[in-house]
């Protein structure tokens, strides 16, 4: 009796483990800020960068730093960049809200983002992928591509998230 009671109970606990592990809608519990310390843990930039807290109510930072012209499609913004302003970098990743189209989102960011943001350099290996709610948006200037290229940060994206994006332009 004590043995069937076990094996019930490991198996309750077996599904109950599988239950929270992502499918394959791509969804990630974890904050967005979390997966880049995730991805950066796999692909390190080589370059110093840092975090940057973007108020989604701020339009002129919502645009500076997503492409998107208001935020009204997205929950949570997680921003990542050179420190130093004659590098161009910037890894931002987005996640859409209840309803919204990843596609669409995805979209209007590689459309609305400047790559020429910095001041005398730009970015001209860009990329913007999606998985799931959570789009990514890679841009690298070329002459940092012995540190890294946005393609490293795909990579990074797809190991952390565990799975092809469902998007990529």
């Amino acid at each position: 009796m004590k043995r069937n009671i076990i094996i019930a109970l490991a198996l309750v606990l077996l599904l109950a483990l599988s239950g929270c592990q992502s499918g394959g809608g791509g969804e990630y519990d974890g904050t967005l800020a979390s997966i880049i310390e995730k991805m950066y843990e796999i692909k390190d930039p080589g370059i110093a960068v840092g975090d940057i807290e973007v108020d989604l109510e701020d339009s002129d930072a919502v645009q500076a730093y997503t492409g998107l012209s208001e935020a009204s499609d997205i929950s949570e913004i997680a921003v990542s960049e050179a420190m130093i302003g004659s590098q161009a970098y910037s890894l931002v990743l987005v996640r859409t809200s209840e309803g919204a189209a990843a596609k669409d989102i995805a979209q209007a960011m590689k459309e609305g983002i400047d790559p020429w943001k910095w001041i005398c350099v730009g970015a001209d290996d860009l990329q913007v992928v999606a998985r799931g709610d959570i789009v990514m948006l890679a841009m690298v200037s070329s002459e940092l591509s012995d540190a890294v290229t946005s393609q490293d940060l795909v990579d990074a994206f797809i190991q952390v998230l565990g799975g092809e994006p469902d998007v990529t332009l």
